[in-house]
C-alpha cells in the first residue's frame, strides 16, 4: 500500500473555456465550403500524390466506381478489366477524381482535417472571435487563444498555484467572454488539468493511481457537476472499455481521465460557464489527485461505474433508483478518502467545500430541469464574506511540468 503524501503540496490547475457560433455550429451546418477547395486535395491533385498508392485493386474500383456512375460503358468497363494498365483509367481517375475515392481511403486526409470545422474558413464568416470581447481584460490569465474545431475560440487559462485565483480568474473570463456563447454541447472545453509537486515526489510519481482514483468516481463525478447536455460530448471523455486496459487507456488522448506528460488531465467537466459548479469540482480532483493511497478497483464494480457513466455521458439517460443507491455509497466512500485534502482547499478559499460537496449531491447538476447557477459564496467559512480580489498570474507555465494547455494539443 503506497503511504499518503503530506498536505503542504505546490500544485497547479488550469482548465479550458470555449466559445460558439452565434446563431450557427458545424454540427447543424449543411455545407462546408472549403472541402470544395481542400487545399491538402488540391495540393494532391496537382502533384498527382495519388498515384504512388496505385494498384492493381485500387485500378479493379476505379473501374468499378466509373462503370456505376455512368463515366464509361459496360463495353468500356470490360475492356479495362482486361487491361489494367490502360492510361485511360488514369484520364478516368483524374477527370472525375475517383482517387479521392480510393487512394484516398488509404491516407484518410478528412479524418484530422484542419479546415473543416474551422471558423477561419467558414462561408457565414458568423464566428464568435476576439472582436466580439475586450481580450485586454483577460488575457493576463490566459496561456493562448485561437480558433478551434466548434467554430468558435478556444481560451486556455494559465496554469494558477492558487484556487482562489483560479476561481476569480475563470470568473472574469467567463463574465467577460458572455455566456450565451459558452455552449456545453459542442466538442470540446472544460477539461480540468492538475499537476502537483510535493519535495521530491510529484503527481508523476503516483500518476497510475490517481487517474484509477479518479476514473473509480468518475461516475459518481458526472452525476454531481454534469449538466443534462453532457453527453452531446460522449466522444471526447470515453471510459475505458475494460478493466485489463484501464493502464493502457488512460494514455489516450480522449479518455475521460488522461495522463499527459504535464499534467492529468480530466475530460468528463462540460465546461466553466457555471464557474461555481466548476471549481467545486476543481477542488475535489484537486483533493483527489492528492491521496496516493489506490482504491481497489474490482471488476464488478468497474463494469457498474462504466455502465451509469455512459448513461450520463454517451445516452443523457435517468439513473434509477438502485444505480442512485450504488452512488450514494460511493459518495460517503468519496467524503472520507478525501476530506483531508478538502479541509485544506477549504481554508484556502474560505468555503465549506464539504458542506458544499454535500448539497451537490443532494441537488446534482445532472437532474437540473432547467439551467441555473451553483453558488459557493453560501458556503462561507464563518459567515465570512468572499470578495474578490487581486489575481496573483503565474509568469511562467514551465515549472512543475505544468506547460501551455491546448485543448486539442
Amino acid at each position: 500500500m503506497v503511504g499518503e503524501v503530506c498536505y503542504k503540496i505546490s500544485y497547479k490547475v488550469g482548465t479550458e473555456i470555449e466559445t460558439i457560433l452565434k446563431e450557427k455550429n458545424c454540427e447543424n451546418c449543411s455545407y462546408c465550403v472549403i472541402c470544395d477547395e481542400c487545399p491538402m486535395c488540391t495540393d494532391c491533385q496537382e502533384n498527382k500524390y495519388y498515384c504512388d498508392y496505385c494498384d492493381t485493386y485500387t485500378r479493379e474500383q476505379m473501374v468499378e466506381i466509373a462503370e456505376r456512375h455512368g463515366w464509361i460503358t459496360e463495353e468500356e468497363a470490360k475492356e479495362l478489366r482486361e487491361n489494367l494498365d490502360s492510361n485511360k483509367i488514369c484520364r478516368v481517375c483524374q477527370e472525375f477524381r475517383i482517387w479521392q475515392d480510393t487512394i484516398c481511403r488509404n491516407c484518410n486526409p478528412c479524418e484530422d482535417c484542419h479546415y473543416a470545422y474551422n471558423p477561419e474558413y467558414c462561408p457565414y464568416s458568423d464566428y464568435y472571435g476576439l472582436d466580439d470581447i475586450d481580450i485586454d481584460k483577460i488575457e493576463k490569465y490566459l496561456d493562448n487563444y485561437y480558433p478551434d474545431e466548434s467554430c468558435g475560440m478556444e481560451f486556455c487559462t494559465k496554469p494558477f498555484t492558487s484556487l482562489k485565483d483560479y476561481w476569480h480568474a475563470v470568473k472574469t473570463i467567463v463574465q467577460t467572454i458572455g455566456k450565451e456563447n459558452i455552449d456545453i454541447s459542442e466538442k470540446c472545453g472544460g477539461h480540468i488539468n492538475i499537476s502537483w509537486q510535493n519535495g521530491n515526489t510529484s503527481w508523476e510519481d503516483y500518476e497510475k493511481i490517481i487517474a484509477k482514483n479518479i476514473l473509480f468516481f468518475s461516475d459518481l463525478l458526472s452525476y454531481m457537476f454534469c449538466s443534462p447536455e453532457t453527453y452531446h460530448r460522449d466522444d471526447y471523455k470515453v471510459f475505458p472499455m475494460e478493466l485489463c486496459y484501464v493502464n493502457d487507456d488512460i494514455y489516450d488522448k480522449y479518455t475521460c481521465v488522461h495522463i499527459k506528460n504535464y499534467a492529468i488531465e480530466v475530460r468528463i467537466p462540460d465546461s466553466p460557464k457555471d464557474v461555481d459548479n466548476h471549481v467545486l469540482f476543481t477542488a475535489v480532483l484537486l483533493a483527489l489527485s492528492f491521496k496516493t493511497t489506490e482504491i481497489p478497483f474490482a471488476e464488478e464494480t468497474f463494469y457498474k461505474t462504466k455502465e451509469i457513466y455512459n448513461k450520463i455521458n454517451c445516452y443523457g439517460e435517468k439513473l434509477n433508483d438502485s444505480e442512485k443507491r450504488f452512488l450514494a455509497d460511493k459518495f460517503k466512500m468519496l467524503k472520507k478518502f478525501i476530506e483531508k485534502p478538502l479541509k485544506m482547499l477549504s481554508q484556502e478559499l474560505g468555503i465549506n467545500l464539504m458542506k458544499a460537496l454535500e448539497y451537490r449531491f443532494k441537488n446534482p447538476k445532472y437532474e437540473e430541469e432547467y439551467e441555473k447557477d451553483f453558488d459557493l459564496t453560501k458556503f462561507a467559512m464563518n459567515g465570512k464574506k468572499i470578495v474578490n480580489k487581486t489575481v496573483n498570474v503565474p509568469e511562467t507555465t514551465q515549472s512543475f511540468m505544468q506547460l501551455t494547455l491546448l485543448a486539442f494539443a
